[in-house]
């Protein structure tokens, strides 16, 4: 049984996303929803109830504040009464997501019971307000997130964006941070980002490397086998918000090739938002570069590969 964590500040947003999940993609699941809600009327959970689906509130205190026991019992009863495939806890909008998590933990009365995402939503809007004046439950929800997904960021510039995506990775270097509207976003992408906690694009840097290693070995064994691909290539990577100018990323990529500036470079790869345009994957080898247009992804993201690679210049390069 799946348990996800759905927390963020008040007013973030998190009862939408919820819904937005449900609705899009989880709508086959049998779900349980934990609302912990901060004062004594709930609203999100009647929100929530008017999608047909099971609410458990908890308006007396704060899920990290409730005794282990008492949530012990809470989850044999829902396992109990509602046998869920998933349960989804929407903690108070000033719990601290450490000890949210750690309650969590302690219900080890159920078999194959998974803390799956823990996902905190952040309103861009109010975010230099609010981890000013609430330093400390703010930045522990970040610190302690495996994805950030930003909310109001069609309502925001650009600067923002990658401003309060620049703050988050300060305090959080392993999350994923979700960057792009979620009018244009799908909840699938959402739920892979959030229960895959390695990015794709460092999977498949992974699997070049390796792949350059062999190569390497097998071509060098006559010289010295001992030394591998990873002794040569280096890479360099990149998750963004920016938004492109199709003749820009024309430009960046041409660029590529001098390997004075930005040293030799073998392979790059991205998938980013051009504007006017929509969403484009884009692939560099030496001779050859190709664009082709995809789906909506969750931020922009960027993958360098080669030998004695200049990153400042490619940063700059890429990023200004």
């Amino acid at each position: 049984m799946k348990i996800d964590i759905i927390s963020g500040f008040l007013g973030a947003g998190k009862t939408t996303l919820i819904q937005k999940l449900i609705k899009e993609e989880l709508n086959k699941e049998k779900i349980v929803i934990i609302e912990n809600e901060y004062g004594e009327v709930g609203i999100d959970g009647n929100l929530l109830r008017r999608e047909n689906l099971e609410v458990k509130e908890i308006t007396s205190g704060c899920i990290c504040c409730t005794i282990v026991g008492d949530f012990r019992t809470a989850i044999e009863d829902i396992v109990k009464k509602y046998n869920p495939g998933r349960i989804i806890i929407e903690p108070s909008g000033v719990a601290k997501l450490s000890q949210v998590i750690s309650s969590v933990r302690a219900v080890d009365c159920i078999k194959n019971l998974k803390v799956n995402l823990q996902v905190v939503v952040i309103d861009i809007q109010n975010f230099d307000a609010y981890i000013t004046n609430f330093g400390d439950f703010y930045t522990n929800q970040i610190a302690n997130a495996r994805t950030i997904v930003l909310s109001r960021t069609q309502l925001a510039s650009e600067r923002q964006v990658t401003y309060a995506a620049m703050a988050i990775r300060k305090i959080n270097p392993c999350c994923s941070i979700i960057t792009t509207p979620w009018d244009k976003l799908t909840s699938k992408r959402i739920l892979e980002v959030g229960e895959n906690r390695f990015e794709d694009i460092l999977k498949e840097v992974n699997l070049v490397r390796k792949s350059l290693n062999t190569t390497h070995v097998i071509r060098s064994q006559s010289r010295d086998s001992s030394k591998l691909a990873s002794d040569i290539f280096d890479t360099w990577g990149a998750e963004t918000p920016k938004i492109f100018m199709k003749k820009d990323l024309q430009i960046i990529l041409d660029n590529l090739k001098d390997e004075e500036k930005y040293g030799l470079i073998v392979r790059a790869k991205g998938i980013i938002e051009v504007k006017n345009e929509g969403w484009v994957q884009f692939d560099y080898v030496p001779n050859e570069i190709q664009i082709k247009p995809i789906s909506s992804d969750y931020t922009g993201r960027l993958c360098v590969i080669g030998s004695k690679l200049r990153k400042e210049e490619i940063k700059r390069l890429f990023l200004g």
